[in-house]
């Protein structure tokens, strides 16, 4: 159809979208223009805590993607544990060169006990996916399924 960007979508007329889409026709071109009616809520908990970077080099090598965990592993563990709280699973995301992205999660039986924790994790899930011919262009850490210290359900405010 000729849409790969937003400014393709943004170039499309409405009764192209309805032909197109059905209804969500109408979503995508207001979305386009930046219009959108949904109402905001700002104490919406956040259920996870992630961070990723994209390289300008792809990685190629298991000890290099390892490597570039360390400092993700450190930014997620800091942004929990300023409220105290630990999570059950580790997500790895990766996107390759080629732009297909995979994740790998390790969900435990307990809380990550600690950041040398949650990189190891991390790297043994790395372990599993690469290296691989693509490189790696993208790696990211997630930390999820948090609970309290008491071991009472708990989550992350989106804007805390």
């Amino acid at each position: 159809m000729g849409i790969a960007t937003g400014a393709d979508l943004h170039a499309q007329d409405l009764d192209f979208l309805l032909r197109r889409f059905g209804k969500s026709g109408r979503y995508y071109w207001n979305i386009a223009r930046g219009i959108d009616h949904r109402r905001v809520s700002p104490d919406r908990i956040r259920k996870s805590v992630g961070a990723e970077n994209t390289y300008s080099a792809d990685i190629m090598a298991l000890d290099a993607a390892q490597e570039a965990l360390d400092p993700l592993a450190a930014k997620v563990w800091s942004a929990v544990a300023r409220h105290d709280l630990r999570g059950r699973t580790v997500t790895l995301k990766v996107k390759f060169s080629d732009f297909q992205q995979i994740t790998r999660a390790r969900s435990l039986g307990h809380a990550v006990a600690s950041q040398d924790e949650l990189l190891s994790i991390a790297r043994d899930l790395a372990a599993g996916v690469l290296p691989d011919p693509r490189g790696a262009r993208l790696l990211g850490v997630t930390l999820s399924g948090f609970e309290a210290p008491d071991d009472g359900p708990a989550q992350l405010s989106l804007f805390d």
